[in-house]
């Protein structure tokens, strides 16, 4: 098993995440009227992504590298049932139209990390 000489930051999946986090930060600002809880929670869903691609990486067993991404994906689906929430309870809160844009792009990232689950357990097979 070869040992990581470069650090997380440099991952695609590391990258797209830092993006994503961004534009969902920016899409639910706290308001008066707001419940505070789920904003919190979705904000940690999202940030619970990145830290679990940042963990698992620094993993040496390629089962561990993949559990903590298994874990990834799964904070990205709480993302969406978040932002589905919040849809529900104000509807004027967010657009539909970015809520479908920012779907599409969790969706992409998801895809970004299966992928890299299946190019390490490719790379422990050899």
């Amino acid at each position: 098993m070869e040992k990581n000489t470069l650090g997380f930051e440099t991952l695609v999946i590391w990258k797209s995440f830092l993006s994503q986090n961004r534009k969902i930060y920016h899409l639910i600002i706290p308001e008066e009227h707001v419940d505070w809880d789920l904003i919190r929670q979705t904000r940690r869903a999202m940030i619970s992504v990145g830290l679990n691609i940042a963990e698992g990486y620094s993993r040496f067993y390629p089962k561990e590298k993949e559990q903590f991404l298994n874990i990834s994906i799964a904070s990205l689906q709480e993302v969406q049932a978040c932002l589905l929430i919040i849809l529900s309870l104000e509807p004027k809160r967010i657009d539909v139209g970015t809520l479908k844009v920012i779907s599409e792009d969790l969706e992409i990232l998801r895809r970004q990390i299966i992928g890299f689950k299946m190019h390490i357990r490719t790379k422990s097979d050899q």
